[in-house]
């Protein structure tokens, strides 16, 4: 499970930086431009909600304090998501693009021109402080993403030496019982003996007891007959 979780991390770790990176680019570009790489975004989007989904269907299976740890990761991993489908929204919404800006700056006169251009220049600059933003929140999100990986792979080696820690005394315990019942066998197999020999010895008793009474009948037989 520790694996399989660690393997989840880093690839939605990985998914989103390139959604974040997608985003960065349809920022940059012109509406042409902008649609396959948004097509390319919506597929990196779903495919982040599945790792989520395989991510809720693994802590399914943990430990209680493990799985309420996990979860509260994933929700956050949620929030990331959302944020980041958000950001995409609004840089689809966005009224103006670069190079939209770029032709009214060309085409546009006197102050107005100048105007344009301005605000173009400001936009996208905030624009690129934005994208900075994102990149900076998507880091930190990896490397968070990151030193969850290492708690889950720890509380997995954790698990894991427990679990041969018990293996080891199952182990014991079946020799135990395997010794156990070799001795109870060897026990069985000397009482049987003793049993046999107790009933040879009393059959060897009755014998003599009835030949000495056999004897005693005779003697006396025979002094009543001399008389």
């Amino acid at each position: 499970m520790a694996t399989l979780m660690t393997e989840f991390q880093q690839q939605f770790a990985t998914v989103t930086a390139d959604i974040t990176h997608k985003i960065c680019q349809i920022a940059t570009r012109e509406e042409p431009e902008q649609r396959p790489l948004i097509l390319e975004v919506e597929k990196l989007v779903d495919e982040a909600k599945e790792l989520l989904e395989r991510m809720e269907l693994e802590v399914r299976d943990a430990e209680p304090a493990v799985r309420e740890r996990l979860r509260a990761h994933i929700r956050g991993y949620q929030v990331e998501l959302r944020r980041l489908e958000a950001e995409c929204s609004r840089v689809r919404a966005s009224p103006t693009t670069p190079g939209s800006s770029a032709r009214e700056e060309l085409l546009g006169g006197g102050g107005g021109g100048i105007s344009a251009g301005l605000s173009a220049g400001e936009e996208q600059r905030q624009a690129l402080l934005d994208n900075t933003e994102t990149l900076e929140r998507t880091s930190t999100r990896l490397v968070q993403g990151h030193k969850v990986a290492l708690e889950t792979e720890h509380i997995g080696a954790q698990i894991l030496n427990d679990l041969h820690s018990q293996r080891q005394t199952l182990s014991h315990a079946r020799q135990r019982l395997r010794d156990t019942d070799s001795d109870l066998d060897q026990s069985s197999r000397v009482l049987g003996s003793m049993l046999r020999r107790t009933l040879q010895n009393r059959f060897v008793l009755y014998v003599a007891v009835g030949a000495v009474v056999v004897v005693i009948l005779i003697a006396i037989y025979v002094e009543v007959t001399r008389h």
